[in-house]
């Protein structure tokens, strides 16, 4: 999950450094309690992370920022908003909390965080996940495919239910072969030595994806092909395929809005919305299925 999720952690917490203070005011600031968490489908609970923000133009360290000592707590609630579970957290280091249980998260539920940090002002920070359902891949056409072949890898997956709206995907590719001399002809065109390292490029992710993109089949199952712009490097590759909950669809299209802001007036940046009450950062849920491809050199 580390490597998966890099860029959404650092995203996060540059849109939450934006998202605390004036740009053309350092006196606005005003610090706040930084929550990153994400719990997976059937799935055990995950860690937490706590820390504080920085001023705009200051360098974020968590280490630096990690907050410790809180009393954090998550709790699967019923279709009445009742609790079902509740599962304490332990602090393990500065600012990370693991659940004492090793319980499976349960799609299609409800789930409240709650956090009490002892502080001057007895803080308080919540939110609530709704989780996605499940998914499988049925079928994949190939292990194997040469790069920009007509043969592209096609996958087969069953559909996550979502009761309000469409399901929104997030794939990304995991390279595990990570050298110049596997880059792909685009990758290699791109890369700068001097400012670039070939391990940046290990992870690729997709914008959020409406699942009317995708082709149905008459089965109900849709089709997702790879495009080969994902593809950074030759040999194997990890393919992980996320439904997102409501929380990490308006926390990502937001910050795409931040950080491409083409339909925005000059000088516009938009707040990132992020489901945290009395603090900021994230808490939210997703499905995932995973599959593996080699990606074969041209004429080779």
């Amino acid at each position: 999950m580390k490597n998966t999720f890099l860029k959404f952690a650092v995203l996060i917490f540059a849109s939450v450094i934006l998202n605390n203070c004036d740009v053309n005011d350092a006196t606005g600031f005003q610090q706040e309690y930084v929550v990153e968490s994400y719990l997976f489908a059937r799935e055990p609970l995950p860690e937490l992370r706590l820390s504080k923000t920085v001023p705009f133009g200051e360098a974020y360290f968590f280490n630096e920022q990690a907050v410790g000592n809180a009393q954090v707590s998550v709790s699967r609630l019923d279709e009445n908003g009742t609790v079902e579970e509740s599962y304490a957290y332990r602090e393990i280091d500065r600012g990370v909390y693991m659940p004492e249980s090793n319980d499976i998260v349960l799609p299609l539920h409800t789930y409240l965080l709650e956090i009490e940090i002892p502080d001057e002002n007895s803080s308080r920070l919540s939110s609530t996940t709704f989780v996605p359902d499940s998914f499988s891949i049925v079928a994949a056409n190939a292990d194997t495919v040469v790069f920009q072949s007509t043969a592209q890898l096609e996958i087969d997956v069953t559909r996550s239910f979502v009761p309000t709206r469409q399901s929104v995907f997030v794939f990304s590719i995991e390279a595990q072969d990570v050298r110049f001399e596997n880059f792909t002809p685009f990758y290699q065109d791109i890369f700068d030595e001097d400012e670039d390292d070939v391990e940046d490029f290990r992870v690729n992710e997709s914008p959020l994806i409406n699942e009317g993109n995708y082709d149905e089949n008459p089965d109900g199952t849709l089709t997702i092909k790879l495009p080969w712009l994902a593809v950074a490097f030759y040999g194997n590759n990890d393919i992980t395929l996320f439904a997102v909950d409501d929380n990490m669809f308006d926390f990502i299209s937001s910050q795409n809005l931040q950080a491409e802001p083409s339909t925005l007036s000059p000088g516009e940046i938009p707040a990132v919305i992020d489901p945290i009450e009395g603090g900021t950062g994230i808490f939210g849920s997703y499905a995932r299925v995973k599959t593996s491809v080699h990606i074969l050199e041209p004429g080779i």
